[in-house]
């Protein structure tokens, strides 16, 4: 396909994506970012509501295109939201919350969703305690990049985030290197002073605005710029006006923005309906109650990622319609001005991906990798192996593997996590291939000696790896770990990790089908098959005689009858499922996965999900966006036979051994000398037959599958080699 050449200039230096502006803005940052250069664009900022989520989509395709040849400037940044001072904010949030029927209202608005509506009159009418302003932030740099990455981290902290994460002119003075500014849209600072002042007359709004633009270029100096926006809203054109007015009064420059929404000029209705998805469940507002646009015309918008051409068509086509007349050369220069921004105020950098580990594992004065050696040398003496030769040489080995690749500090971390966990809760013996690490094992990480059961350091780290280990770590009480690791170490250094729900294909097609008003008994009678029948043929596709396999989206679609013959009656249903499938839905937590690292919120923009602080990246089966970008994962995983071991061994110290009220410690003593791997007697054959022969295994880790349970009772195992077979089998 031959990209599109625009003759005017032009950066997008406002935008949005499904990553970060969930049930508003819609399709990912590579989206975005193609349809961009394809449309003759050399660069794009992504500006998502208060957070910075989509920006390891970001960075990850801007390297992809960078291989591929094409020459793409990804552009780093936030729309934040914005009130003058947060102190007074927090004031009358507390009035608020003293008066019953007030507070009764807070706790109930908490939990709303909340999309923006472009047409809405953003009116003094919203209380004061949800009010704020939407501010435009650009990093410059990677010392503006590290500032925005504070704004957005302290804005979620504490009483800055209600409804919406905070930040106020304080703060952006505190941490305003290397950032550029802009006044943003309807919703933004200059047209909350329009909103607030226009019925008083056009000098009230020119003087609030005038305190605005000072206060600003306070904090900013001539990184403050005015923001103009071009569409068929009346009152976007009375506010441009107002802007261009603080630009002759303060020299204040100009920029035109598309605030795109979508990745292309097709994807409004899709948009539009994901918009709708949002609301479900809740009162709907106005504007979404009514049926679905014929055509883009009816919206008064277009907000893909436009080129200079299209930005300039824009401004003519919604000012000559709506009778609005502006000096040409003015918004000309303002379209301009996005490319200088971009390509000269802008440096050309990707954000620092240095590893960051905790440097409080490593004591002053020495590296991590002596003190790794120091430590697994004094594991090694402390169980009496230091003079056998197969051990000593398989742990010069395996230091030299893991130093070399620069690990050191990771283990050392996994060593501070795991003795930790071991003075509050028992934790597991080894799971996976760490169990193969005789370094691991005289950490203490792992509880099996790897030599004494031939396991393989190979199959956990191989001498090539650029990828970090990873250890799971089981304990009985994951979240109390977490707990005591975040008071012991800080809650910005141990962050649980985010996951991203997205729309997936059954309930999707219920919603979409909600809003077209098919009847739910014709919906329900495919969603509750169309997964049944396609599993079989899927597993043929792929060769799987047995065994359980989960067909993808696109597996459905081709191979359910019931849902082709659904789709073809419905058209506009298969339409908007197929854009939709995979869109972002909503935030909620890794099951284990935390990152460690000191003061993560310099080098990440943390947010706020639920009240609980965690990353704004994820990483798991479908994406990985911590690693590349310098954080490791840590999994801390609760592993419930653990804890009915640990209660077991209470009940036994009080009912055998006479220990009235049992302490962790005395649990842990009975542990280490009695159930601990190094100790237990693995060939009593009493176990084998009461549990494996007869199929007592109720609460038995990993034999809840019914075919091992088979396999067990048939072949009779007598001693942990067998167990081990049945195991890996299933």
């Amino acid at each position: 396909m031959e990209r599109t050449n625009s003759k005017i200039p032009f950066v997008g230096l406002h935008a949005h994506s499904v990553a970060g502006s969930v049930f508003d803005g819609f399709g990912y940052p590579q989206d975005h970012m193609d349809f961009a250069y394809e449309n003759g664009m050399e660069a794009l900022a992504l500006t998502d509501h208060g957070n910075m989520n989509g920006m390891s989509y970001q960075v990850l395709h801007a390297k992809k295109m960078k291989a591929e040849g094409k020459n793409f400037k990804p552009i780093f940044g936030v729309e934040a939201y914005f009130v003058p001072c947060l102190e007074e904010w927090k004031e009358e949030y507390e009035k608020i919350k003293k008066d019953k029927k007030e507070a009764k209202k807070v706790i109930q608005d908490t939990d709303k969703v909340e999309t923006e509506d472009e047409n809405a009159s953003k009116s003094k009418s919203k209380s004061k305690i949800n009010s704020y302003r939407h501010l435009v932030l650009i990093a410059m740099n990677q010392t503006g990049l590290n500032n925005i990455f504070k704004l957005v981290s302290d804005s979620h902290q504490g009483d800055n985030f209600y409804r919406k994460p905070r930040i106020d002119y304080k703060l952006l003075k505190k941490y305003g290197e290397g950032i550029i500014a802009s006044s943003a849209c309807l919703g933004g600072v200059y047209a909350k002073d329009y909103w607030n002042n226009r019925e008083d007359g056009r000098e009230a709004v020119l003087e609030a605005m005038r305190e605005t633009t000072r206060k600003m270029q306070d904090a900013l100096g001539d990184r403050w710029y005015g923001e103009l926006q071009w569409n068929n809203v009346p009152e976007q054109h009375e506010l441009n006006e107002y802007v261009i007015d603080m630009h002759k009064e303060f020299d204040l420059e100009l920029i035109s923005t598309a605030d795109s929404h979508y990745p292309n000029p097709d994807a409004w209705k899709d948009r539009e309906l994901y918009k709708r998805l949002g609301w479900l469940g809740s009162k709907l507002p106005e504007w979404a109650t009514t049926q679905l646009p014929l055509s883009v015309e009816e919206l008064g918008m277009e907000l893909y990622p436009k080129n200079g051409d299209q930005m300039w068509e824009t401004y003519k086509k919604y000012s000559d319609l709506l009778g609005f007349k502006y000096d040409d050369d003015l918004v000309y220069d303002s379209i301009v001005k996005t490319h200088f921004i971009a390509h000269d105020r802008v440096e050309d950098f990707m954000p620092d991906d240095t590893v960051r580990l905790p440097g409080f594992v490593v004591p002053e004065g020495a590296s991590a990798a002596e003190t790794l050696i120091k430590e697994s040398i004094g594991g090694l003496r402390k169980i009496n192996l230091d003079n056998n030769k197969e051990y000593v040489d398989r742990l010069k080995h395996e230091l030299t593997v893991i130093n070399e690749r620069g690990f050191a500090k990771y283990f050392l971390t996994m060593k501070a996590i795991s003795d930790t966990a071991n003075r509050h809760m028992l934790a597991g013996p080894g799971r996976g291939s760490a169990a193969g690490s005789l370094v691991a094992y005289v950490l203490g990480i792992t509880q099996v000696d790897p030599i004494k059961y031939g396991l393989l350091f190979s199959r956990f780290l191989r001498s090539d790896a650029t990828d970090y280990p990873d250890i799971d770590y089981d304990v009985s009480d994951a979240f109390g770990l977490k707990e005591i690791l975040a008071k012991e170490w800080g809650d910005t250094t141990v962050v649980p990790i985010s996951n991203f729900n997205t729309l997936q294909l059954r309930s999707l097609i219920k919603d979409i089908s909600k809003l077209y008003d098919i009847p739910f008994s014709e919906v329900n009678s495919v969603t509750s098959k169309m997964v049944r029948e396609a599993t079989p043929k899927a597993k043929a596709k792929h060769g799987i005689k047995a065994g359980v396999y989960a067909p993808t989206f696109e597996e459905v679609m081709e191979f359910s009858d019931s849902l082709k013959n659904f789709l073809d009656k419905y058209p506009e249903i298969k339409t908007h499922v197929e854009a939709l499938v995979g869109q972002v839905r909503s935030t909620s937590r890794h099951a284990g996965g935390v990152v460690i690292g000191e003061d993560l919120d310099k080098h990440m923009p943390l947010i706020c999900s639920r009240g609980v602080v965690q990353t704004p990246w994820s990483e798991g089966m479908n994406v990985r966006h911590l690693e590349p970008l310098g954080f490791i994962k840590f999994d801390l995983l609760g592993l419930s036979t653990l804890e009915m071991i640990q209660s077991a061994v209470g009940h036994i110290l009080r009912r055998k051994h006479g220990v009235d009220n049992p302490t962790f410690a005395d649990i842990k003593e009975y542990y280490d000398k009695t159930l601990h791997p190094d100790v237990i007697d693995l060939n009593d054959q009493k176990v084998y037959k009461n549990i494996f022969h007869k199929g007592k295994f109720a609460g038995v880790f990993q034999f809840t599958n019914t075919g091992a349970q088979r396999l067990s009772m048939k072949s009779k195992p007598t001693d942990i080699i067998d167990i081990s077979a049945i195991t890996s089998i299933y």
